[in-house]
C-alpha cells in the first residue's frame, strides 16, 4: 500500500498495485502538467493545482463511498474495482488549460479523448488489459453507460465525486470559503433506494450547503471575467493561426503548424498529438507564434504570455459596444470584438438530459425531489442568459 499527502484529504491510502501503475503512466503523468481552473489562475494566483491531484481526489472520494456499506453491498467487487479506476481517469483527456481548449477543439469534448486514450494503443490501455479489467467497462462508467446506475451516479450527477472534490479542492487553493462542504456527512448519509443513488433526509442541509457553494464558486471563480478573457483571447489567436493557415501563410515555425494539423484542418486532432499538448506545450507555441510576420497573430500571441487579455464586460450596451467595434477594421473585428451568450446556472438545475440527475432524498420511505423539501432551492434564482462584449480595452476609457 501507498499513501499520497494530500492537502485537502490528507492521506490517501492507494491499496490496489492497478491504480499505482496507472498514476506511473505518461498519459496520468501528463495531467501533472495541466492545470484544474484553465483561466482561473490568471486570477487567483494560487490556483495552480492540477488535474493530477483531482483525478486521485475523485479516486479518494469513491473509495470512500464504497467504505459505507449502504452503497457498497448494491456493486460487486468486480464492478467497484471498475468505478474505482473510472474516477482515477476520467479526466485523462483534457487538453491544454483543461476547459479551455475544448473552445478550440470543438469537434470532440474531453470525454471522447478519455475514451480514446482507454481504448486506443495507449500504456492506460495495457495497464488494464495485463490486470484483467475491461477497458470498455471502464469507458462505459465514464460516458454514464454503465449496467449499474449506482455506478454511473457516482462519477456523474448532481452530487457526485467528481464534483464533491474539484469545488473542496478550487475552494482551497483560490482562497476562498464558498465551498468548504460537509464531505463525510454526505456520503455517510447516502444510501441506494429504488436502483438510485439517494440521501438521507438529515443530509439535507449539507447538500444545501453544497448547492450553495457550487452556485458561488460559479459566480465568483468559474465564471469569473478574467477566466473568460483568457479563453476568448486564447480562441481568438488560434481562429488567426486557422486563418492565417488556410491562406498559405508561410510560417517560420513549421512545429506549431504540425501539432495543430488536424484541428486547422478541422479534424479530429490524432490521439498520438493530443497527447502531446499539455500547459507548458501550449505556451510554448504561443510564444513561439509572436515571432511571426503577422501583426494580429504577434499582438494575440503577447495578449496571452503577458496577461494583456481581451476585455470581457456585461456593462456595455450595444450601441457603444458597436461604436467601438466599428473603430477598427473588418479584419482587428473578426479577433478582437465578440458578443457571447453567458448564462448564470441557478443553484439547482438538474439535467435535462434524458438521464435521471436529480437529487433525491429518502423521506418517510418515498423518494422526494431535494427542491421539494427545501425552502431555499424554492426562492433561489433560475438560470439567467445575458451578453458578454469582448473587445480591445486599448480604446475604451
Amino acid at each position: 500500500m501507498e499513501v499520497i499527502r494530500d492537502n485537502v484529504h490528507g492521506d490517501i491510502s492507494i491499496k490496489e498495485t492497478i491504480i499505482n501503475e496507472l498514476i506511473d503512466t505518461p498519459e496520468f503523468q501528463r495531467l501533472r502538467r495541466i492545470i484544474q481552473l484553465g483561466g482561473s489562475q490568471f486570477v487567483f494566483p494560487g490556483a495552480c493545482h492540477t488535474r493530477f491531484s483531482h483525478c486521485i481526489g475523485v479516486y479518494h472520494i469513491i473509495n470512500k463511498f464504497l467504505d459505507n456499506k449502504e452503497i457498497s453491498s448494491h456493486i460487486n467487487s468486480k464492478d467497484q474495482l471498475t468505478v474505482k479506476i473510472a474516477g482515477l481517469l476520467h479526466d485523462i483527456g483534457h487538453g491544454p488549460f483543461s476547459h479551455s481548449f475544448e473552445k478550440i477543439a470543438s469537434s470532440q469534448p474531453h470525454e471522447k479523448y478519455t475514451v480514446d486514450i482507454i481504448l486506443g494503443d495507449t500504456n492506460i490501455n495495457k495497464v488494464l488489459a495485463k490486470n484483467g479489467v475491461s477497458p470498455e467497462e471502464v469507458a462505459s462508467v465514464i460516458l454514464g453507460n454503465h449496467k449499474n446506475n449506482i455506478i454511473n451516479s457516482l462519477i456523474s450527477s448532481q452530487l457526485d465525486a467528481d464534483r464533491l472534490d474539484y469545488l473542496l479542492r478550487d475552494s482551497i487553493y483560490t482562497g476562498v470559503n464558498y465551498a468548504n462542504l460537509d464531505l463525510n456527512w454526505i456520503i455517510r448519509n447516502s444510501l441506494v433506494f429504488e436502483e438510485k443513488l439517494v440521501f438521507k433526509t438529515k443530509a439535507m442541509y449539507a447538500i444545501e450547503h453544497y448547492l450553495l457553494g457550487r452556485f458561488y464558486m460559479f459566480k465568483q471563480i468559474y465564471n469569473h471575467n478574467v477566466s473568460k478573457a483568457f479563453d476568448q483571447t486564447l480562441l481568438s489567436w488560434f481562429l488567426r493561426l486557422k486563418d492565417l493557415y488556410n491562406k498559405g501563410f508561410q510560417f517560420k515555425n513549421t512545429k506549431v503548424i504540425d501539432i495543430f494539423k488536424d484541428l486547422l484542418e478541422n479534424k479530429t486532432c490524432n490521439l498520438k498529438s493530443y497527447l502531446r499538448l499539455d500547459d507548458y506545450s501550449l505556451m510554448e507555441f504561443i510564444k513561439c507564434t509572436s515571432n511571426e510576420d503577422d501583426k494580429i497573430l504577434k499582438n494575440l500571441s503577447d495578449r496571452i504570455v503577458n496577461r494583456k487579455f481581451l476585455e470581457v464586460s456585461s456593462k456595455l450596451d450595444e450601441k457603444e459596444f458597436e461604436k467601438y467595434k466599428n473603430s477598427y477594421s473588418k479584419e482587428e473585428q473578426k479577433y478582437y470584438f465578440k458578443t457571447i451568450k453567458n448564462i448564470n446556472s441557478g443553484i439547482y438545475s438538474p439535467s435535462h438530459s434524458s438521464k435521471d440527475e436529480k437529487i433525491y432524498l429518502v423521506f418517510n420511505n418515498n423518494l422526494e425531489e431535494i427542491i421539494e423539501k427545501s425552502q431555499i432551492l424554492k426562492l433561489t434564482p433560475k438560470n439567467i442568459e445575458k451578453n458578454l462584449y469582448v473587445f480591445l480595452k486599448d480604446n475604451v476609457e
